[in-house]
């Protein structure tokens, strides 16, 4: 069975050019387009539409975890798990701020947005600087919410992004949604493509049976 192609670091072999030069472009990509996410959502706060800035907070931080993440000890470099990745952890940021449903529905999307980033900072808080977005091992964590769910991190994104759509209703944003889910589980499969090598993730997958929801996925 051929093995998962990786890049290793600190390797003594030649290293692969193409991830770092990805990596480097996908870091740039990224502040031009966090920051002007960030401009588009403080302009709407401003102007009273408030109920997507828990959205807006947990994107801002995700952004923030991912420059200043550690590096890992292997990293995928093939280009459809990189591919997804992006996909995945980017893609929400051009989810669209739309007219309110009703102050209910706005008040309800609100709630789901504000317990997807409570969710999601504890997540933060047990994974630290092991945070990433290509699939890669950066250490096994398996404490806190990790014992509920193998991906606790994106569970959390999925309920903040579902109270955006709710805030948010609108067929442009429900397209994006579906985009970012289907990312998001191609992203899982290789991640666990990649940590699988590790006796210790093989346990931790029997002790903790879902991925993503309990009892579903």
């Amino acid at each position: 069975m051929a093995s998962t192609p990786v890049t290793k670091a600190r390797s003594a072999n030649k290293p692969i050019v193409w991830p770092r030069l990805a990596a480097t472009a996908q870091n740039l990509i990224l502040l031009a387009v966090t920051m002007l996410f960030i401009a588009i959502h403080a302009k709407n706060l401003v102007a009273g539409h408030w109920q997507s800035v828990p959205f807006a907070l947990d994107q801002v931080i995700l952004a923030w975890l991912f420059l200043v993440r550690r590096s890992s000890i292997e990293t995928s470099n093939r280009p459809f798990d990189w591919t997804v990745a992006a996909i995945g952890g980017w893609l929400p940021l051009a989810y669209q701020l739309h007219a309110s449903p009703g102050e209910m529905l706005g008040a309800a999307g609100f709630t789901l947005q504000a317990i997807g980033l409570f969710g999601a900072a504890i997540c933060f808080t047990s994974l630290g600087r092991s945070f990433g977005i290509v699939a890669a091992n950066r250490g096994l964590k398996t404490g806190g919410p990790y014992r509920l769910v193998r991906h606790p991190i994106y569970a959390c994104h999925l309920l903040t992004g579902v109270g955006f759509l709710v805030s948010n209703f609108w067929w442009v944003n429900i397209a994006l949604i579906g985009i970012v889910l289907a990312a998001q589980i191609f992203r899982i499969q290789a991640e666990e493509r990649v940590l699988i090598s590790s006796s210790e993730y093989s346990e931790y997958k029997k002790t903790v049976r879902w991925r993503l929801i309990p009892g579903i996925y």
